[in-house]
């Protein structure tokens, strides 16, 4: 998320649309991670 701000903006600065684009990364960032993790252990989000 804070490399998606500098390379946005050029330093710390908060815009809503900066922030926006910056949840979207740290959400999307994680995913691959969270759901081999999961697997591995036999967990389901729904049950």
């Amino acid at each position: 998320m804070n490399l998606v701000d500098i390379q946005l903006t050029g330093g710390p600065e908060l815009t809503p649309w900066v922030v926006a684009v910056m949840l979207i990364a740290g959400f999307i960032t994680p995913l691959p991670y969270n759901y081999w993790r999961l697997k591995k252990w036999g967990l389901d989000c729904c049950g």
